[in-house]
């Protein structure tokens, strides 16, 4: 008698938790909604607006302890409430009040069921990503630029499984877009099925640009006669001017532009190497607004000490004039980073310093170094290198390399950039987006917003989509810490006017947050895309082994199975994208029986079959 009583006590006790709970979660929701959103007279809030103000007031409290205590119980501990959160609590409170003999409180408004958020979900994820596919969810497959004329490719992808195709308007151009959604539409008519096709604006992406390094040891690569050997000579260009340097993919010499004005075709410049050998390089062709080329045809070492003196075509003396040069040379092969290397990060535009004899990297945004002050971090190559910001100056920043393999790491041209926490001031819609965006109006059937993290870009994006005729659906690309810190704000002001979905773009975001942060990152995503009945799009390196090389990773395995929580996965391109969609649509057809969002699914286990 006295457990009786005891365990009625505990349950009214938790009635009483769960109806305060419930006020606290009407009276947040409301303020949320009131602050976030641009509701009037003639309109109401949608269930899942309502259902997502309701889950993010919810996860504003600590529930654990009162989780323990319904758990006790056998009872729902609200754990996977996300679609219809006020639904579950209003049931949990029903049930304990009729179980201690308490009148059931009034409920108000009859909230989102759990098979109500189920449809909602499902009818926002047709009309975002198109009908439902045959795999069990969305695969999504980023194209490569032989897909402009290799259709059979497209026909493979889609044979395999794949629902929807992602075109990166950082790469390519128009002409191989229009090749490779021709491919995609023709493929469609063929096979009788449904592929959307997403384009990527590049938004504000930071890449590293060309590669100087100050000379101090540099090797010609000659042969003893023209036509002796199958190698041909390296070329080096030579200059008056910093900036013709930098659309240089060889080696380059910076001359005093005084001794460039002497230069013509068949000039020779005369030098004695660092090993004693004599030397010498022809001036061969020139190149308009560049220079000249030249060649060393037999194998030479020179470094900033090196003197050159001017033999004229046709001069049979040689001219006593010595030419200033070498001042900076582009490399031809990324530059290998280790710990504790330092490096300049430059504008690209103001001349370098050559005493400071360390490389430079340029970037493609410039205007962002200002805001890079001593001790900031800053991440390359998706977190291959990292470093912090030593000291700034007029021609960019000194950057001091503390995280790299032992080995090291090369860095190239065209490597992204990311420096976490700092607020860069760059718009999430370029110039180069809205060029592109005509196209993408015209011809794609989603359009995604690289780097989300502000409302003004979401609306800016859907005003300039209407300024030319249409209005696409818009995927939200989560990839930096402001960008899931504004989400929930951007999705209460704008989840009723516009199509949504998100994607959970793990490369750039692991880099921002750090991999520690990224796991509970990503679940927090997908939770709270469920609570708003949008899809959500798992992202980045989704069994890469398996894409790029051709084997498989036990772990990629796992994180693939895992993916099956979200509403489409995405794959990017590689040699062995075909297979990959095949793989993935056999792992996630065999988690369908045992996982579905966040709930397990206990389906019989036969462990004889088991082989």
């Amino acid at each position: 008698m006295i457990a009786e009583l005891d365990e009625c006590a505990a349950l009214t006790d938790l009635c009483e938790q769960l109806v305060a709970l419930k006020k606290i979660i009407c009276s947040e929701s409301c303020r949320l909604m009131a602050e976030n959103t641009e509701v009037d007279d003639m309109s109401e809030p949608s269930a899942s607006l309502c259902n997502l103000a309701n889950y993010l007031a919810l996860r504003e409290q600590d529930l654990r302890p009162l989780q323990e205590q319904l758990a006790h119980f056998s009872l729902s501990s609200l754990g996977r409430s996300e679609a219809h959160v006020m639904e579950t609590l209003e049931t949990l409170i029903r049930l304990l009040s009729r179980a201690v003999n308490r009148a059931v409180p009034s409920m108000g408004a009859t909230p989102v069921s759990l098979r109500e958020g189920e449809q909602l979900l499902a009818r926002h994820i047709e009309q975002v990503l198109g009908p439902k596919p045959d795999s069990p969810i969305h695969l999504m497959v980023t194209l490569p630029r032989e897909a402009a004329e290799n259709h059979a490719l497209i026909d493979a992808l889609l044979l395999a499984g794949t629902s929807c195709v992602r075109i990166n308007c950082a790469h390519d151009d128009v002409a191989i877009w229009e090749a490779m959604i021709k491919g995609v539409r023709a493929a469609e008519q063929r096979h009788g099925r449904t592929c959307r096709i997403q384009m990527d604006l590049s938004g504000p992406k930071l890449r590293t640009g060309h590669l100087m390094q100050c000379a101090s040891n540099i090797e010609l690569r000659g042969h003893k006669a023209l036509g002796a050997s199958l190698d041909a000579p390296d070329l080096v260009l030579i200059t008056d001017k910093r900036e013709r340097l930098e659309c240089h993919s060889g080696q380059g010499l910076l001359m005093e532009q005084e001794d460039f004005a002497l230069f013509n075709i068949g000039d020779q410049l005369l030098f004695q190497d660092c090993r004693g050998k004599k030397r010498h390089l022809e001036i061969i062709e020139k190149v308009d607004g560049a220079g000249y080329w030249c060649v060393c045809k037999r194998n030479a070492v020179i470094d900033l000490n090196t003197e050159f003196t001017l033999l004229k075509q046709g001069e049979n003396k040689v001219r006593k004039h010595r030419i200033h040069c070498l001042r900076f040379v582009q490399l031809t092969v990324p530059l290998r980073l280790f710990k504790g290397d330092i490096f300049l990060l430059c504008n690209g535009s103001e001349p370098l310093n050559s005493q400071n004899n360390v490389p430079s990297i340029s970037i493609q945004v410039p205007e962002i170094l200002e805001r890079l002050v001593a001790g900031t971090r800053i991440w390359f190559d998706d977190g291959k290198l990292g470093g912090h910001v030593q000291k700034s100056s007029a021609e960019g920043v000194m950057i001091l390399i503390d995280h790299a393999p032992p080995k090291g790491a090369k860095l190239g041209p065209d490597k992204g950039i990311n420096v976490p926490g700092v607020d860069l001031g760059l718009s999430a819609l370029s110039s180069k987006d809205l060029e592109d965006l005509d196209f993408v109006v015209a011809y794609a059937d989603l359009v995604a917003l690289s780097f989300t993290e502000r409302l003004e870009d979401v609306e800016r994006l859907i005003s300039e989509m209407q300024k030319r005729g249409d209005e696409l659906p818009v995927i939200l690309k989560i990839e930096t810490e402001r960008g899931i810190a504004n989400l929930p704000t951007i999705l209460l002001a704008s989840m009723d006017k516009y199509n949504l979905g998100v994607m959970i773009a793990r490369g750039d975001l692991a880099v921002e947050v750090g991999g520690a942060r990224m796991a509970e990152l990503q679940e927090e995503l997908l939770w709270l895309c469920e609570a708003a009945h949008l899809p959500v799009i798992w992202a980045t390196q989704v069994l890469e082994t398996l894409v790029k090389e051709g084997g498989l990773s036990r772990p990629e395995m796992t994180d693939a199975a895992a993916s099956g929580r979200a509403d489409c996965v995405m794959l990017n391109k590689g040699p062995y994208i075909v297979e990959g969609v095949h793989t993935l649509c056999d792992v996630l057809g065999r988690m369908q029986n045992h996982q579905h969002k966040k709930t397990p699914r206990m389906c019989s286990l036969h462990w004889s079959e088991v082989s």
